[in-house]
């Protein structure tokens, strides 16, 4: 949901706690109005058939989100996991390289791993890591065709083009479900029925006249509370429900030297 991006999650919340709130209060007083104009007051059956459906369909379309949020969350971290495996399998067969070329190409992963971690971390912009990990696609590949042009074209420099390539083939793979975000219509649907749902709440509850003020506080908090998990989930690296970069954590520890 995008278009959600420009807020904070934390003024997201409280923002839409209190359009809740006040959608609920509009339709308050529109009950009473409806009510004085009514000639049996206090006959809210449909209303309350209203409100049932309504929040049905919110529910589903929560469950629905959620769903998909959860999947797009499994998938990027399942894609870190890879990628660190990918870069820590090119990284041991570059041994299989001349020591010069062996260097350069290791500390060419080592460099690329940084700065996967760093675009994760929002140290550095996704444009710029994207255009410093093609950069270093460019130059692991030179050096592979550097050998293979020297006649090193064996099963083991094979295996090293294999490795090198699925560095390259990851990178896309993770860029892709990086952004995948839930789609914009349905995040627009989702804030209008909820806001709708709580006016309903509010026509409904004017039946006897009277605000029931601490329930309906108490509802906007929970529902809004778990419209902000969809939210969490939606943005990658924002909030409490982040995308875990341990993987490549690990790994930088694992191939950076000591010394």
């Amino acid at each position: 949901m995008e278009i959600l991006d420009i807020f904070p999650i934390w003024l997201l919340f409280i923002g839409m706690v209190v359009m809740s709130l006040a959608a609920a209060e509009i339709g308050f007083r529109v009950g009473i109005h409806l009510q004085d104009r009514n000639a049996s007051p206090g006959d809210t059956r449909m209303t309350g058939t209203v409100v049932g459906g309504m929040l049905g369909l919110v529910g589903f379309l929560i469950a629905f989100s959620i769903g998909i949020a959860i999947g797009h969350h499994g998938e990027r971290k399942g894609m870190v996991v890879a990628e660190a495996n990918a870069i820590s399998v090119a990284w041991h067969r570059a041994g299989f390289l001349e020591q010069a070329d062996a260097l350069e190409l290791r500390k060419l992963l080592r460099d690329y791993a940084q700065v996967r971690l760093d675009a994760a971390n929002q140290v550095v912009t996704l444009r710029v890591a994207i255009e410093r990990s093609e950069i270093a696609h460019n130059e692991m590949w030179r050096i592979i065709e550097r050998n293979v042009n020297e006649g090193r074209k064996n099963d083991i420099m094979a295996s090293l083009v294999e490795s090198v390539n699925d560095v390259i083939s990851t990178h896309s793979l993770r860029l892709t479900a990086a952004i995948k975000r839930l789609p914009k219509i349905l995040g627009i649907v989702l804030v209008v029925s909820t806001i709708l749902s709580f006016s309903l709440v509010g026509v409904a509850s004017s039946a006897d006249r009277k605000r029931d003020t601490s329930a309906i506080f108490l509802f906007a908090l929970v529902f809004m509370a778990v419209f902000m998990i969809i939210v969490d989930l939606d943005r990658p690296q924002e909030g409490t429900l982040t995308v875990s970069q341990t993987a490549i954590t690990d790994l930088l520890r694992q191939i950076t030297p000591t010394d």
